[in-house]
């Protein structure tokens, strides 16, 4: 086959358009605005807090910073909490390790308009976006 190959999986018993899983988000957070608990815990209810997140077996974010106990999730919510990490791997017709390429896999618009890494904003650069 001729590239690119896109791969898609599915997963089941996985509830990802429950309405309460859907609505534990704090969107100001999302596009990189720093949040208090107080501003994140109404929206982000049950995980707003980096406790919370390692009660659930977490020990780094993301991006691989420790998780300090009573500070505020970045991100908050239940989507934070429930982070999987699948590992598969995919062989050609020679047995040779096919090596998958990580980026470029979010929307323009996502990057642009409706997410931003809260870590990497500028202290002086308001977030993008009103919500």
């Amino acid at each position: 086959m001729e590239g690119p190959i896109f791969v898609y999986y599915q997963l089941d018993n996985f509830y990802q358009n429950h309405r309460r899983y859907v609505k534990s988000r704090d969107y100001r957070q999302l596009m990189g605005e720093t949040r208090t608990i107080d501003q994140v815990k109404t929206p982000c209810d049950p995980i707003y807090k980096n406790s919370q997140l390692k009660n659930a077996g977490h020990t780094k974010a993301v991006s691989g910073i420790p998780l300090v106990g009573e500070e505020v999730a970045i991100p908050c919510g239940l989507i934070a909490k429930s982070l999987f990490n699948d590992t598969y791997r995919l062989y050609d017709s020679a047995d040779e390790l096919v090596q998958f390429n990580k980026t470029g896999i979010a929307w323009e618009s996502d990057i642009k308009y409706k997410f931003k890494n809260q870590l990497e904003v500028p202290k002086d650069e308001p977030a993008l976006g009103k919500w």
